[in-house]
């Protein structure tokens, strides 16, 4: 086998042990999965992502702030703003920092209450936090984001990017998550 051919066999995600390097080889594959080698378990766990749901109000009503994407997965679309819980981040603490990093807005993670958990078919787990309604008025001015072109008030459920997020609006405008 040439270099350039090893190294690409060695990059390959998931196909080696963690714990010792050795690889999987060919009959191990699904999770979890033991190395032939040293015998440890490996586990694929869900990656936790953390949603906020921030309510404002106006003189139109009460509204939950949402983003437009730009990137991908489903760049354009229309989403809670959310993401990727950091390693040894609590996950009140990605609420608000999610929150801040795609609309500006600041939060404490004091504020956030858990309000839904959901696992998406592709292995994810998301964390819905809702955080105190706030008058719109207070809300920073926007800036778009290398994440997000834009900040709206969603004042009735509708489709969004994702369908658990289209889930929590639904069971938030019908007043499941008080």
């Amino acid at each position: 086998m040439s270099e350039t051919q090893h190294s690409t066999a060695n990059s390959a995600p998931d196909s080696h042990c963690s714990s010792c390097g050795a690889p999987y080889g060919e009959g191990v594959s699904g999770w979890p999965r033991t190395c032939p080698s040293c015998g440890t378990v490996a586990y694929r766990n869900p990656l936790p992502v953390a949603i906020a749901l921030q309510p404002v109000y106006d003189t139109k009503g009460t509204a939950l702030v949402v983003i437009t994407r730009t990137i991908a997965p489903v760049r354009g679309g229309t989403a809670l703003p959310g993401g990727y819980i950091d390693d040894r981040e609590d996950w009140k603490q990605a609420v608000v920092r999610e929150l801040k990093e795609e609309t500006g807005i600041d939060a404490a993670a004091r504020d956030v209450r858990l309000v839904d958990a959901m696992s998406s078919p592709d292995g994810h787990l998301l964390l819905f936090g809702l955080l105190p309604e706030r008058p719109a008025e207070s809300l920073p001015a926007y800036d778009a984001t290398n994440e997000t072109e834009a900040r709206h008030l969603l004042r009735r459920p509708e489709e969004l990017a994702f369908p658990l997020h289209t889930l929590a609006v639904r069971a938030w405008f019908d007043g499941r998550y008080i």
